[in-house]
């Protein structure tokens, strides 16, 4: 029988704020993606990346350049809803500071390792012996354990009201990622929803944010941004929390 030796350097960049653009830990809308759509070079590269560091990161003083890519100005599209923020996006998610230290917004991804794609996705004998995992299953399993505990203590300490998850089609993923109470599944209009953190946070799980199935138009976004904020409400009560 086969045992590897699981890669120490993996499970510190693993069980870190790697894979996260970051912003504001304290804000009360976090947005949870599966990874970043990149991909690294090779293994050489992911080991560079290995070696850290392993940050918060943020949007500080690069608000505008973020938003060029189209998963990104969606976001902002969200959070203008949700926050009910003036006409016009991009100038409000600037001047709101979207993503930032001292912003509005956290932005993360529950797994580390970047792919174009899920088809894209190439894991050879090479990357589970550098990794230590068998798969690309038993990878993703691993970090919902895993990375999945690190982030819970950071949802425990800083008690996000709302956590938006992209991807319908990963929702148990999501769900467990957060160490969600599944008694409390939920469905709702354009969404799957469950609590974690001791009841005080909402896992919404909805469409990918762009693409021909997902939310693609500013009616969608406000669509569902209406839907997530009644839900909240009935759910956790309508406190200030903007």
């Amino acid at each position: 029988m086969t045992k590897r030796q699981l890669n120490e350097k993996f499970k510190q960049f693993a069980c870190s704020h790697y894979g996260c653009d970051g912003g504001n830990l304290d804000s009360s809308v976090w947005v949870c993606g599966l990874e970043w759509g990149t991909e690294f070079k090779d293994l050489a590269d992911l080991e560079k990346a290995m070696e850290g560091p392993f940050n918060v990161g943020n949007w500080d003083g690069q608000v505008q350049e973020r938003l060029k890519y189209q998963y990104n100005n969606k976001i902002a599209w969200l959070y203008s809803y949700l926050y009910g923020w003036e006409h016009g996006h991009k100038e409000q998610a600037v001047r709101h500071k979207l993503m930032c230290s001292d912003g509005i917004g956290f932005k993360m991804n529950a797994f580390p390792i970047s792919f174009k794609n899920r088809s894209s996705v190439s894991w050879n004998s090479d990357m589970a012996k550098r990794i230590g995992l068998h798969s690309f299953e038993v990878y993703l399993e691993w970090c919902i354990s895993h990375r999945g505990r690190f982030f819970q203590s950071l949802v425990k300490k800083h008690s996000p009201r709302v956590i938006v998850c992209t991807g319908k089609g990963s929702m148990m993923s999501f769900f467990r990622f957060f160490d969600c109470d599944l008694t409390t599944v939920d469905d709702g209009e354009m969404f799957n929803v469950a609590r974690c953190n001791d009841n005080n946070t909402l896992v919404f799980v909805v469409p990918f944010f762009g693409g021909a199935s997902g939310i693609n138009s500013f009616d969608k976004m406000a669509t569902l941004a209406s839907n997530i904020s009644k839900y909240a409400d009935n759910a956790l009560g309508s406190t200030d929390w903007k």
